[in-house]
């Protein structure tokens, strides 16, 4: 858990990058606040050559290892069917280039370096959520999950595939689902309880604030990223005009 409250930093949540860099703009802006960056790191919708999206991972990593206490790393699903253990693949999957990402996802897993999810305050951030239903079956307490969410990882990183449930929804719009697959309409529904969710995963034009759920993949839209400063306000900034 990171508490701001003591520190009177903010939290820079930056949401799913696939490659690109904007990243650099946003943490030169924040050169003193903590920097979440909330996954999926590979698989271009943009066009940008696989050797460049490795390249802005292993800067994204060199950047953790220079910063270990202020930068978090979270996976997400399209970083997830990289790892040895994965027996599945999803759209933008780069199969000739499977053994190149994984090499640049290793040493970061070596380390210890990558998790699922962190805890400010009230905010519970992952890729794209957790719901009471998945944290039941995987037996994750319901009010303090992160601990053994991130354990999980590590000890059983199978719990992280997709698992298509009775409605058999190819997108992972099902509250089963786990943090790097469930879908916001399903997580709303099934949400752990007195959290407000901040989850990247699926691509909305502009930040989108829910009753108790924040998307941050605007990327592909806009510049725009998330502050939650040290009074556990959710701000949106913007990395250029």
């Amino acid at each position: 858990m990171i508490n701001v409250a003591k520190t009177r930093k903010s939290i820079i949540i930056i949401g799913d990058l696939h490659g690109r860099s904007i990243w650099k703009k946003i943490t030169a802006l924040h050169p003193e606040e903590y920097i979440v960056f909330i996954g999926d790191y590979f698989d271009s919708k943009d066009g940008i050559p696989v050797y460049d999206q490795i390249s802005n991972f292993n800067a994204i990593l060199k950047f953790k290892r220079e910063n270990p206490g202020r930068v978090v790393l979270l996976m997400g699903n399209h970083d997830f069917h990289y790892l040895p253990v994965a027996q599945e693949t999803y759209i933008g999957y780069q199969y000739f280039f499977h053994a190149d990402i994984w090499s640049a996802l290793e040493p970061a897993f070596a380390d210890g370096l990558m998790q699922i999810c962190l805890r400010t305050g009230k905010y519970l951030i992952s890729h794209a959520g957790l719901t009471r239903n998945w944290c039941t079956r995987h037996r994750i307490p319901h009010k303090n999950p992160v601990a053994a969410v991130n354990k999980l990882l590590y000890s059983k990183p199978l719990a992280f595939a997709f698992s298509p449930g009775p409605l058999k929804e190819s997108t992972g719009d099902e509250p089963q689902q786990g943090p790097l697959w469930v879908r916001p309409e399903s997580l709303r529904q099934n949400a752990l309880p007195d959290f407000t969710q901040v989850v990247g995963h699926t691509q909305h034009p502009g930040i989108s604030f829910y009753p108790n759920v924040i998307c941050v993949d605007v990327f592909a839209y806009t510049p725009k990223y998330l502050r939650i400063t040290h009074d556990g306000q959710a701000v949106v900034e913007q990395a250029y005009p």
